[in-house]
């Protein structure tokens, strides 16, 4: 990695050039497949049981290390949107055969955040698949990281971008600083990480790094993310969509993880500085520095998942499209991909990197062709008949009951919905992040429902109807039947299912957190 990577991460501003946007076409529901598929073809390579993404168009080799990482988060958003069984076992392959090429200690590597990337392939690999060596190796890859670069000597904490060992052995030898990009690619992980195994000590950690990145290089008052400070703690205040991007979506995984509207209003601020022309044009983000990995694809996935969790796509949804449009009127005639510069078409290169396209499909995977309604987000979900709340009992482990409580406001009464592209719903506690389910399918009046880790299989899939009343209906996919309050009162009351009669007791609120 690294003389290209540090003039990555020294990029100042934002200096593209663009003229005013164009609006060539409309966006398609197609368009995120065909853009995710258009990058399989011209990346994804399939050879002796091995499935990895070649390093550039022109070379059959593994992207390895942290670059490979970032290619596997594309696929990671591509099946998050839709749910795609195919795309899960895609995920796994590339995981399995990365770690095959990049087998632990990672002690080698003295750039921390390159363990951040890696660590987020691995840890967002888990949630999807459930493969616990993903899980395994995410932990390690952020404790090794944590454990060498957390100093408090200089700055009052904060993880070093490159460890000084590492620093010292550089020709010629530099200073070390504390950088945005390794810190917030760290805080991420360890959020993760604490969904995907509610170990409280991860959260700790998780809070220590965000509390650190807070006041020392966000600024409260624009909502921008610096580059980083040295020993000297002299501010390197440059601005840059990868940063600002992770630090917004490291500020809304923390408010799901903790409900802390600090937390929240950090992301708005950091989306609404992302969206500035401190780094666009006229709206549009466009860099063709040939020094570039990724660009704006964590910008894509952190206002993408903040806007929809908290239903602001009435305020945000043409900025998103005015990017999709630019980048699917640019993409490469032959190959259907588009480069880091969305204002422009991209050009036949075929030495070019691969991750120099991975923004724009991670960019499409975000954007809604159309204005979503109002179900997407973070609910309370309340029984029309009762007014009591569907609650997780404040339980974590597979298999527990699902209950209705009276509004408490806490994490056990907040649920995240999300789509599939067949159009159901998952429906996510935001306490222990495990899935609303309805156990093994079963058809049964009067079963009662459970939460169990997400598998976004029919029986942890939903159908949300709209009532005339502006209530909710909620059917299993696997059942048929639906969400029943049974007309209970008490509190710890069970969450059931059952046919259709379209009382009350089968009829749901959802109120905006």
């Amino acid at each position: 990695m690294t003389v290209l990577k540090r003039v990555l991460l020294s990029t100042l501003a934002f200096v593209g050039t663009l003229g005013a946007p164009q609006r060539a076409r409309a966006i398609g529901a197609g368009d995120a497949n065909t853009i995710f598929d258009a990058w399989n073809k011209a990346l994804l390579i399939r050879s002796g049981g091995d499935v990895f993404y070649r390093s550039r168009l022109n070379e059959a080799k593994p992207d390895k290390s942290w670059t490979g990482s970032l290619d596997i988060l594309v696929a990671i958003d591509a099946y998050e949107r839709t749910g795609d069984p195919n795309r899960k076992t895609l995920v796994n392959d590339l995981l399995n055969t990365w770690l095959k090429n990049n087998r632990p200690p990672w002690d080698w590597n003295w750039w921390n955040d390159d363990l951040g990337w890696y660590a987020n392939a691995l840890v967002r690999g888990y949630l999807v698949t459930g493969n616990a060596e993903f899980l395994k190796q995410a932990k390690y890859g952020f404790d090794h990281a944590f454990n060498r670069g957390w100093d408090t000597k200089y700055n009052g904490g904060g993880i070093w971008e490159e460890n000084p060992e590492g620093t010292a052995k550089e020709k010629p030898p530099k200073e070390p600083t504390k950088e945005a990009l390794s810190n917030d690619s760290l805080g991420k992980v360890a959020c993760l990480i604490y969904q995907a195994t509610h170990d409280s000590t991860y959260l700790s950690k998780c809070k220590q790094i965000y509390d650190w990145v807070h006041s020392r290089l966000y600024n409260a008052n624009t909502g921008q993310i610096n580059t980083g400070i040295d020993k000297q703690n002299k501010l390197q205040t440059g601005a840059a969509a990868y940063n600002q991007g992770t630090f917004l979506d490291y500020a809304a995984i923390l408010f799901e993880c903790t409900g802390t509207s600090s937390y929240k209003a950090d992301a708005q601020k950091a989306l609404d500085f992302a969206r500035s022309d401190k780094l666009t044009k006229s709206g549009i983000y466009s860099n063709d520095g040939t020094q570039l990995n990724t660009w704006a694809d964590e910008v894509a996935r952190g206002a993408g998942r903040f806007i929809h969790d908290h239903q602001l796509w009435d305020t945000y949804h043409p900025w998103f499209i005015q990017n999709a449009e630019a980048i699917m009127k640019n993409r490469r005639s032959d190959r259907g991909i588009t480069d880091n510069a969305w204002s422009r078409p991209t050009p036949k290169d075929d030495t070019a990197k691969a991750n120099v396209f991975a923004s724009a499909v991670v960019w499409l995977q975000y954007t809604p062709a159309t204005n979503p309604g109002k179900i997407g987000g973070i609910h309370y979900i309340v029984n029309k008949k009762t007014g009591q709340y569907i609650d997780n009992e404040n339980t974590y482990g597979d298999g527990k009951r699902v209950v209705q409580w009276s509004y408490s406001g806490w994490q056990t009464q907040r649920w995240q919905f999300s789509q599939n592209s067949d159009g159901t719903w998952n429906i996510i506690s935001l306490a222990s992040f495990k899935a609303l389910d309805n156990p093994n399918g079963s058809k049964d009046d009067g079963k009662v429902m459970v939460q169990w880790s997400r598998n976004r299989n029919s029986n942890q899939r939903w159908l949300v109807e709209p009532q005339s009343d502006g209530s909710y209906a909620i059917k299993n996919q696997a059942s048929g039947k639906y969400l029943d309050g049974a007309s209970s009162t008490a509190n710890g009351g069970e969450l059931k299912q059952w046919g259709w009669n379209g009382q009350d007791q089968q009829r749901w609120i959802l109120k905006q957190v």
